[in-house]
């Protein structure tokens, strides 16, 4: 027996009512709730034995084999793990317009050519589509096109087909006709998902999902596809617009935080092999004002470049303002710099910058925010091939930072002369490089030296 039944979900965060109201009680957000029918199935039977599979032991589970399906984009494959698992689900968010689409192109013309790729638009026509493909020079002739938007269609068609990768774009576009309402609502999204990640896990084909980032940042309305996807990448760019971003948020098969660098050409993205760079200018050491050091993206580090200006104030107050790291750090910076080296701060306006677009509000990155100051305020340029990294504490003393031996690696290739480090990270490090050219730091006093 069926019978129909009415809820009311709340589009924002899911949140299920047994009522309309105007506002949500979960996320608090207003005009958000919206009337779903469903169709329940009920049965007469009373008592009915239900069979199950047995639970297996962890110690008689069969080892499968672990090999993974590679993009042919080096950083792309690090962001997933070591490649793309077989089986797996993987959302890929972005706004509009910031690529989602020529990346999986970019994708389908990196991987492997014996491997079948079957992409599924809701959103282009198969012409559109061939008109990005000679565009980016796409040559790949096991690339198969598809605009159905029926999930129940689309997954008999991956069973039949059997691709080695699915991609679709976007899910906001596929429907699943019992439920009656329109694409891109809470129940759509979340139940042509769960049909998605059902064929993806019974079939061992990867799948990959196209989800638009709303005005509220979040990817398909509410981030109701998150939890039940395996991994979730955001496609993003940077401040300045010069360079395109993935960053893996969650994933169940590898580490997360992990970036992939992309330049935006027209034939397509275009890996960037040397992130660090990117974000460096040269001549760094005979600027005034300009530090290197190295923030950390998930298990990688990036080398950066610290800005600072230190101008008198024409103002009653002075201003700490900053662009791409915490305006909070900069104006304790300030203060502890002032209390221990006796430096007049507060009649000066203090601009602090992070080069290249990115942010960070790392604190290993005070040291350097520091020494940027004092350069511009003695108006001394740092000598070349020095970096610093160091947390500062409110008595001036220099804090330990978190993986180290991550950062100094970095800066080695970079092959920096000097790095000014706390003494507790040079015991740990200094057996694991060769290299003589740590030096070590205690206190903010110490800083002048550098001069």
């Amino acid at each position: 027996m069926k019978k129909n039944s009415k809820r009311f979900i709340c589009k924002n965060c899911g949140e299920s009512f047994l009522r309309w109201a105007g506002k949500c009680e979960s996320c608090e957000t207003w005009n958000s709730i919206e009337e779903v029918v469903t169709t329940e199935k009920f049965s007469v039977q009373q008592n009915k034995k239900i069979h199950y599979k047995s639970p297996t032991k962890l110690s008689e589970i069969d080892e499968k084999n672990e090999a993974r399906l590679s993009t042919g984009i080096q950083d792309l494959d690090l962001v997933l793990g070591g490649g793309i698992v077989l089986g797996s689900l993987t959302l890929i968010g972005g706004e509009p317009g910031v690529g989602k689409s020529t990346l999986v192109l970019s994708i389908a013309r990196s991987i492997d050519l014996n491997k079948k790729i079957l992409y599924i638009s809701g959103e282009e026509s198969s012409s559109q589509i061939l008109l990005r493909a000679k565009r980016m020079k796409l040559v790949n002739k096991n690339l198969f096109l598809s605009s159905e938007t029926n999930v129940d269609i689309i997954t008999q068609m991956i069973l039949a087909e059997k691709p080695d990768i699915v991609f679709i774009d976007s899910i906001q576009t596929i429907q699943k006709k019992e439920l009656g309402n329109t694409q891109g609502t809470v129940t759509q999204l979340r139940e042509c998902t769960i049909g998605l990640l059902e064929t993806a896990k019974s079939s061992e084909i990867p799948i990959f999902l196209i989800g638009h980032i709303t005005k509220e940042g979040s990817i398909a309305g509410p981030k109701v596809l998150e939890h039940l996807v395996d991994t979730v990448l955001y496609f993003e760019s940077d401040k300045l617009n010069y360079y395109r971003i993935i960053r893996g948020i969650k994933n169940r098969f590898g580490p997360v935080g992990d970036i992939a660098v992309f330049e935006m050409k027209t034939d397509g993205l275009v890996e960037i092999q040397n992130r660090s760079q990117i974000f460096l200018n040269t001549g760094i050491g005979t600027r005034i004002g300009s530090v290197v050091a190295c923030k950390l993206e998930g298990t990688r580090g990036i080398a950066v470049e610290v800005q600072a200006l230190v101008t008198r104030s024409s103002f009653g107050q002075a201003r700490r303002m900053t662009e791409g790291l915490d305006n909070r750090r900069l104006i304790f910076i300030s203060a502890v710099i002032e209390k221990f080296l006796g430096m007049k701060l507060s009649e000066f306006d203090i601009f602090s910058n992070l080069a290249g677009g990115l942010f960070t509000d790392e604190p290993a990155l005070d040291l350097s925010i520091a020494v940027s100051i004092l350069s511009s305020y003695y108006e001394k340029p740092i000598p070349e091939k020095i970096a610093l990294m160091g947390e500062i504490g409110l008595s001036g003393e220099i804090r330990t930072i978190s993986h180290a031996n991550i950062r100094v690696k970095e800066l080695i290739n970079l092959d920096m002369e000097k790095i000014y480090l706390p003494i507790g990270n040079i015991k740990d490090i200094e057996s694991e490089f060769e290299k003589n050219i740590f030096v070590p730091i205690d206190s903010i006093q110490e800083l002048v030296k550098i001069f």
